[in-house]
């Protein structure tokens, strides 16, 4: 069966598993006459979902972070406190709304906004009949049962629409069912954690005051939201002054650009590997990335000069690390790196410049990018106009190797062990995709 064929099965079963409970939840819940109170929790409902929070939980990767809205938490509280036929339909109605939305608005395909539609129902539905064999009686107070039936609850929709998402990302994608939830169940216990309070003070509201009881609640996550938006604005001002840096340091030489971005890569790499913080992972990555900036006040006859330079004009070359730090030093969000900047040509034997520091003296991170440096401009770069023109490239293993016979003298000796890893599992990751 191919791979489109699989997915519409799929579809189709969970079509028929949505429609039945669907039409079993509807007969009572056009019973109870709630149609004003489903229409308003529906309106803020939406709204929640359509102004999702993103929070970057990973700054050092600034694609990825945590997308969290409040339409998960609403409707397991409209299960405690109206019925499951209340969430399932609340579910289905406001993916469904949503989806068509954001498939309009960002010119995908609708059926996506289906999918994740029958997915939602057979999730609200699980944890509503959860609810119901606990005995739960909607419209009671929050109380002390509240929150462990609130957990158990999101539980159960989590798991399960962890599950059906994973299923339909296996198909779609081409995965193991297994290797997607091992990938998606790990944000689980995070979630929950972050959810159950929320739909503890919906259900108090809802108890208390119906509908409008909500706005309450919502009011602070939209300010909460503001807040992410202003930090994310902040944040990509930020990333758009260290692009803007580093741009500028490729134009000072012919081999800059790619010898920068391989450095950067390499040093958040190696600092990933020591166990350093991940926000002080991403700090030498930009680091890295703006290591050369004092070349672009050096003379660039000397910078370009095809043959050796003169004892002069090498003494000129050796101000750029605390050229580079002074011109970012009326940069206050930049001061962390100033050091790590001034002192990657350092030494531990006591032997480099600008400071002749040794050991512990040096920076760790400083200690990182004179390594990753070092062994880039041995190998050269890829393309012609990125060779040294006064220096022969050397082959991975002879850079290596001469990283190792400085170990301890011109190089830290455990990020040079670090760093012959990830250089061997980079060129392991070339040959295979190669072989592919």
């Amino acid at each position: 069966m191919t791979k489109r064929k699989r997915f519409w099965v799929w579809f189709c079963c969970l079509t028929g598993v949505s429609t039945i409970l669907l039409f079993w939840a509807g007969v009572p819940l056009l019973q109870q006459h709630l149609w004003s109170v489903f229409g308003g929790v529906v309106a803020l409902a939406l709204l929640a979902e359509l102004l999702l929070i993103r929070s970057p939980l990973r700054p050092e990767y600034t694609d990825r972070g945590l997308w969290f809205s409040v339409s998960t938490p609403i409707v397991v509280a409209t299960i405690l406190t109206y019925g499951w036929q209340f969430g399932v339909w609340l579910d289905a109605t406001i993916s469904l709304l949503a989806g068509l939305f954001t498939a309009q608005l960002k010119n995908t395909h609708p059926r996506w906004a289906l999918v994740n539609t029958v997915q939602s129902v057979p999730s609200a539905g699980a944890a509503g009949l959860t609810v119901v064999a606990l005995q739960w009686e909607p419209a009671s107070p929050a109380g002390l049962f509240t929150l462990p039936a609130i957990v158990l609850a999101l539980l159960v929709y989590m798991v399960v629409n962890t599950l059906l998402v994973s299923v339909t990302m296996s198909i779609v994608e081409g995965v193991r069912v297994p290797w997607v939830l091992g990938q998606t169940a790990l944000s689980l216990p995070r979630d929950i954690a972050l959810m159950a309070p929320i739909s503890y003070l919906i259900t108090a509201a809802l108890a208390a005051y119906g509908a409008v009881g909500l706005v309450g609640v919502l009011a602070p996550y939209l300010a909460l939201r503001q807040a992410f938006v202003i930090g994310a604005r902040q944040q990509e001002l930020y990333h758009q002054t260290i692009r803007s840096l580093g741009f500028l340091v490729q134009r000072t030489h012919p081999y800059t650009g790619g010898h920068l971005q391989r450095v950067s890569r390499w040093a958040r790499r190696v600092a990933e590997r020591l166990g350093l913080p991940p926000d002080r992972c991403e700090l030498v990555y930009e680091a890295a990335l703006l290591h050369d900036l004092g070349k672009t006040v050096i003379d660039e006859r000397i910078l370009n000069k095809p043959s050796l330079l003169s004892r002069e004009e090498w003494q000129e070359v050796k101000k750029h690390p605390q050229l580079g730090a002074e011109i970012l030093s009326n940069t206050p969000f930049l001061s962390t790196i100033l050091p790590w900047i001034a002192m990657h040509h350092e030494r531990p034997d006591g032997t480099g410049y600008p400071f002749g520091l040794k050991g512990e003296q040096i920076p760790l991170e400083a200690r990182i990018i004179a390594v990753v440096d070092a062994f880039d401009a041995m190998i050269g770069g890829e393309a012609p106009n990125q060779k040294r023109t006064h220096r022969r490239s050397m082959t991975l293993e002879e850079a290596l190797a001469e990283l190792e016979r400085c170990a301890g003298t011109q190089f830290d000796e455990q990020v040079v062990h670090i760093f012959k890893q990830v250089v061997q599992e980079w060129q392991h990751q070339r040959v295979a995709g190669a072989s592919v």
